[in-house]
């Protein structure tokens, strides 16, 4: 029986932690076919040749775009959507569009943020509730949200989970906690929410339930939820350098029997092995994480973000396109500001009204 090498044991448990970390931050034009459960034979994600033609003619239509060939997937690159459930609010607060890129062995991952505007007829078009207003219309989850996300992003990721909050702590104890530099006194007490968060500043050991407390932290940022995505990514990259370097993991099979109870997804077991074997090759700075580019303003009595496009169509195709041809402003299905004026990029806004109010 194969086993991971110490370097890999830790990338593992790096990788472990991205995805609960998701969870702890948590209190349609192209579309790409969802792959089929992998056999032993072929465990990675794959698409059929008939699914791939229809993704390349969609990201090569429009009429008045000049002739170009029709876009191909990239060997051995794959998409994943990860996302935490707020088991307070039913939320997904915590959403990240993810590439694995086992050729040039890198891993991208853009948090989206959790007021990004859908264009959606709903009622809240936020896409932190995508998953739950999915369920409780009696569809599902991953697909209402894999949805979503391939609307912003013009191509359909391959893969979707979801990850509940309430077994972070005990899988970050399990891996015997993150050191980390806090960059100032936390104390929040919110009983609606269930934070009681008193986490002093400076390096040290934070323990399962404080890297969950560090996550959902909301107050004294000047930028708001962008600054608390940016402290997470801070915290992540903190944690890969840290795992590298210890090349252990203990109770590992503890870990991973913990987190497998806990996602909602169209994962198989296969398929997640592929990709652990596929991380063991990476170095904590071929790790890189982003924010998707926004701007704040209200709509319908509601505060949002809306995304950059220009800015978001550079970085969708540096960091995250699985295609070996450019994506395009076609392609999405988003709404945007334009000199103050709402516009989609799809040429349709969903209950364009409520745009007004």
């Amino acid at each position: 029986m194969l086993r991971p090498s110490p370097r890999g044991k830790a990338m593992i448990r790096f990788l472990l932690l991205c995805a609960l970390v998701v969870g702890a931050g948590s209190a349609v034009a192209g579309a790409l076919p969802r792959p089929p459960r992998a056999v032993k034979a072929s465990p990675a994600p794959t698409q059929s040749e008939e699914s791939a033609r229809e993704t390349a003619l969609a990201l090569a239509a429009e009429e008045s775009a000049p002739p170009r060939e029709s876009a191909r997937r990239r060997k051995k690159v794959y998409t994943l959507i990860l996302a935490g459930l707020d088991e307070t609010s039913g939320n997904t607060d915590t959403i990240v569009l993810g590439r694995i890129d086992a050729e040039a062995r890198r891993m991208d991952f853009v948090s989206i943020p959790r007021d990004t505007y859908v264009n959606l007829a709903w009622p809240v078009r936020k896409i932190n509730c995508v998953y739950t207003a999915s369920k409780n219309a009696g569809e599902s989850g991953i697909d209402g949200l894999r949805g979503a996300v391939c609307a912003l992003c013009g191509f359909e990721p391959d893969c979707c989970a979801v990850l509940e909050i309430g077994t972070v702590k005990e899988a970050i104890d399990l891996m015997g906690g993150v050191f980390f530099d806090v960059p100032f006194d936390m104390d929040y007490e919110d009983a609606a929410q269930d934070l009681h968060i008193h986490i002093p500043a400076g390096y040290q050991r934070l323990n399962g339930e404080q890297c969950v407390q560090l996550c959902r932290y909301r107050k004294n940022y000047v930028n708001g939820d962008i600054d608390r995505i940016a402290l997470q990514h801070d915290f992540l990259h903190a944690a890969a350098k840290q795992f590298i370097s210890l090349g252990s993991i203990p109770e590992l099979p503890a870990v991973v029997q913990l987190a497998a109870r806990s996602l909602d997804s169209d994962l198989s077991a296969a398929n997640i092995a592929f990709f652990l074997r596929s991380a063991i090759q990476c170095r904590a700075e071929d790790i890189r994480f982003y924010t998707l580019p926004n701007r704040p303003a209200d709509a319908g009595g509601l505060s949002y973000t809306f995304v950059e496009k220009d800015e978001w169509l550079a970085l969708l195709n540096e960091a995250v396109n699985p295609f070996d041809a450019e994506i395009r402003e076609e392609n999405l299905d988003l709404v945007y500001l334009d000199d103050g004026v709402f516009r989609s990029s799809s040429g349709v806004i969903r209950g364009a009204d409520y745009l007004r109010k």
